[in-house]
Parts: C-alpha cells; sequence; structure tokens
C-alpha cells in the first residue's frame, strides 16, 4: 500500500472510528498528521477518546490544535484528550431532554458527586456540553468547574474517585448548593433547543 492510500485508509478509519483499522494503515506507512492533521481532526469531530489515543500513542501533533492558554492547563494525557475533544462543535442530535432529565435528577438528588459516581465520564461530559448547548449558562458553569476540577485531581478514571469525594466532601456541597440555586428548567431549554434546531 503506497503513503498517499494508507493516508486515504486512516483518514476513512478515522472518520468511521475503525481503530483496527488505523492502526493497519499506520503500520502500512500513513502519516498520523496528514493533510494538516487530518486524522485527528476527525477524531476530534467524533469525540472518539480511542482514535484519539491511537494517533496520540503514533505521534499525532495533538498540542497543534489546542492554544496555548489550554496548553498549559494540559499536565496529562487525559488532560489533552479532553480539552481536544472540547474543540470539536457541539452535535445538536446529543441533545436528549430525557438523558438530561435522567442527570438532572441525579444530581438533585445526590448531588454533583453522580456526575462521578452515578454516569461514565463519556455521559457527564455530554451532560456538560448539551447545557452549553441549550444556553444554561449557570449549570454549565458549575458542572464544567466540577468535572475540571475532578479530573485535574483523577483523569477521567474511576481510580481515587471514592477518595476524591471524601477528602473533598464540604466544597462538593458547596457545588451541589451552586448547582441548585442556578433556577434553570433544563428540559424547557432543551426543548426550546431542539424545536429551533428543526
Amino acid at each position: 500500500m503506497s503513503d498517499n492510500v494508507a493516508n486515504r485508509t486512516l483518514e476513512l478509519a478515522c472518520t468511521v472510528g475503525a481503530c483496527d483499522a488505523a492502526e493497519e494503515a499506520i503500520e502500512e506507512g500513513a502519516d498520523v498528521n496528514c493533510a494538516g492533521g487530518a486524522p485527528l481532526f476527525l477524531a476530534i469531530m467524533n469525540r472518539d477518546r480511542s482514535m484519539l489515543n491511537l494517533l496520540l500513542d503514533h505521534g499525532a501533533d495533538g498540542e497543534s490544535f489546542l492554544a496555548k492558554k489550554k496548553l498549559k492547563m494540559v499536565k496529562c494525557r487525559e488532560d489533552l484528550v479532553e480539552e481536544l475533544i472540547a474543540c470539536a462543535p457541539h452535535n445538536p442530535r446529543d441533545v436528549k431532554p430525557e438523558k438530561i432529565e435522567e442527570i438532572d435528577n441525579g444530581i438533585r438528588e445526590g448531588g454533583v458527586e453522580f456526575l462521578l459516581s452515578g454516569v461514565d465520564w463519556d455521559n457527564a461530559t455530554q451532560f456538560r456540553d448539551a447545557l452549553n448547548a441549550i444556553g444554561a449558562n449557570s449549570s454549565h458553569r458549575c458542572v464544567a468547574e466540577f468535572l475540571q476540577w475532578a479530573q485535574s485531581e483523577n483523569g477521567s478514571g474511576q481510580n481515587g474517585i471514592d477518595e476524591f469525594l471524601i477528602k473533598n466532601e464540604t466544597a462538593i456541597v458547596e457545588y451541589r448548593e451552586r448547582y441548585l440555586d442556578s433556577g434553570e428548567d433544563l428540559i424547557a431549554l432543551a426543548n426550546d433547543y431542539l424545536s429551533d434546531d428543526a
């Protein structure tokens, strides 16, 4: 396979999220930084953490996609992947009022720690992004700050989450109060967003 064909194969694999095919294309000589970083761009657009990690493992230049201010906040690979995913525009199909309601109820009943213990990291970050998309500014700020803090302490894995929650119980209660005080009707905002988008 020529490099040009391998590059196209890699781009296609990144488009559809086929990590095995991407790995094979790289082994056949594909350049992970071809076409100005197209493979990484496609993985970012798909919010595909597995593909992003694969490309970064093979030398993709993730830092070129981030502003210097954002780069200063990157302390580890997980931070880099999360910052890259944050570059992707929000997909209107990701706004699901029933999912927003489920997570909102979890936070209201159990506190913001529900974002770490009641849902996985992908759903927590999608909830954060959905709040931003629907214009729930106060709720979004609270959730975004909480997730960024939790990530900076633990990464996006479950290791150490229980210890983090116990150690920071008072501050976490303050985040819950901030979230509840926002008074935003998330379901109405989501439905308005979806009706405007239709």
